[in-house]
């Protein structure tokens, strides 16, 4: 029977040492794909960020869930839907940075980052291999989502206590902000209607996978994966760089 299954990049499909899909997973992908089954990115995420990484050069995916569900591409890299933040609940964050001071990145064209960057954006930054984005002001630009950068187990609370915003703490000096209600699960339920598909195989590392989990018909974490998103999974495989994906895939049968 054709599945769906739901791919996170950072610390899932590609490394966060070398920043390379591993050949391993290349071949389970591959494996999938001549099963008939549907396969789709979910990432937290921008599209500007997603084409950064080039991961639909090492494999033709379906589909693309970016910025936690606020914008979906299709197989072409073709926007097919997206959601904005407000400028009030922007300007919010902004003041709560500020005050804070916890560098805030929106996600905006071009991506600004609204203070001068300290050494968390900059792990976090080396983290994705992402470059930092130049020091910016606000000036009513379209958000699609937004990015502080605390330090180590910062809890983000003054994010958390703006009621519109969710608030994903990362796997290393970050924190994914974006709109209330709208998640990886979301983007892929659109997808699943958009194919007719009733439920999906997920695959992720860290909390900004817990929506994505909870909604799976599966849910497998990477084994150097988050702990708490661990003890939501079905399934906990072996480490990216122990062929997780792989393992997984041919442990529990679909390859």
């Amino acid at each position: 029977m054709k599945k769906l299954f739901c791919f996170d990049i950072d610390g899932t499909l590609r490394t966060t040492t070398d920043h390379q899909v591993p050949e391993s997973t290349i071949k389970a992908l591959n494996l999938l794909r001549e099963k008939g089954h549907l396969l789709l990115v979910s990432t937290g995420r921008s599209v500007d960020s997603l084409k950064n990484t080039h991961i639909y050069d090492t494999f033709a995916f379906d589909g693309y869930v970016c910025n936690s569900g606020q914008a979906l591409l299709d197989k072409d890299l073709k926007l097919i839907h997206k959601e904005s933040l407000s400028k009030d609940v922007v300007l919010k964050a902004l003041e709560a940075s500020k005050k804070h001071n916890i560098p805030l990145a929106l996600k905006c064209t071009p991506r600004i980052i609204n203070m001068e960057p300290n050494e968390d954006v900059i792990r976090s930054c080396n983290y994705f291999n992402n470059p930092i984005p130049p020091v910016g002001s606000y000036t009513n630009q379209e958000v699609g989502a937004m990015i502080a950068y605390g330090p180590l187990d910062y809890d983000y609370q003054e994010f958390k206590d703006i009621e519109e915003l969710d608030v994903m703490v990362g796997e290393s000096s970050y924190a994914d902000i974006t709109i209330k209600g709208i998640s990886k699960a979301t983007g892929i339920a659109y997808f699943m209607k958009l194919w007719n598909m009733e439920s999906y195989v997920a695959f992720g590392d860290s909390l900004n996978d817990v929506e994505m989990f909870k909604h799976a018909s599966f849910s497998i974490c990477m084994g150097q994966g988050n702990n708490d998103l661990k003890k939501l999974s079905d399934f906990v495989t072996t480490s990216i760089d122990e062929d997780g994906i792989y393992y997984a895939c041919k442990e529990l049968g679909y390859i």
